[in-house]
């Protein structure tokens, strides 16, 4: 083998193994939005420390579109939920041959509780959901999260179950 040769396999080795590396980081960047999201006294912090300045989330219909940290913890400030469990699967990341970008998709399946705004009621809830997001790695190498969409595929009470409807209004006056 030449010296050449060599160079190249060190080369193509050095780029596989800081591709895995930057896989296994945005893992854990998905984790920590899990336990941020299940953190809901410092949910708002948390959860603008792991995104971009720029980031946009779209959480469809019913939570509407957030550009920015600013926005991001205003929103995360008057959610509904009290409690919840996010299970976070990943189905698929693909990071850019660049190692600057990503993108990923991953499956939600969480109970949660909410409560009403009068905070008088409050209801158990199943949420399935998928996020397809975009990440982007900082000047420091850090990964964060860039912009994601929301798809909420199930949202039901507990006691009704998902047999009738899958997405459903949240209703406290049961």
């Amino acid at each position: 083998m030449s010296e050449d040769d060599l160079h190249a396999r060190l080369r193509a080795l050095e780029e596989r193994v800081a591709r895995l590396d930057d896989l296994e980081a945005i893992r854990r960047l998905k984790c920590e939005h899990a336990l941020a999201s299940d953190d809901p006294a410092n949910l708002p912090q948390r959860f603008a420390d792991i995104v971009t300045d720029d980031f946009v989330a779209d959480y469809g219909e019913g939570f509407g579109v957030i550009h920015g940290k600013e926005e991001l913890r205003a929103f995360l400030t008057n959610v509904p939920f009290t409690w919840t469990m996010h299970f976070m699967i990943p189905k698929r990341i693909d990071v850019a041959p660049d190692g600057r970008t990503a993108t990923g998709i991953w499956y939600l399946w969480e109970p949660a509780l909410a409560q009403d705004p009068s905070r008088t009621k409050s209801t158990a809830l199943w949420l399935g959901a998928v996020y397809d997001e975009q990440y982007r790695k900082e000047s420091d190498g850090s990964w964060k999260i860039s912009a994601l969409k929301f798809d909420a595929k199930l949202l039901v009470p507990y006691s009704e179950g998902w047999e009738k409807r899958r997405v459903a209004a949240i209703n406290f006056d049961d």
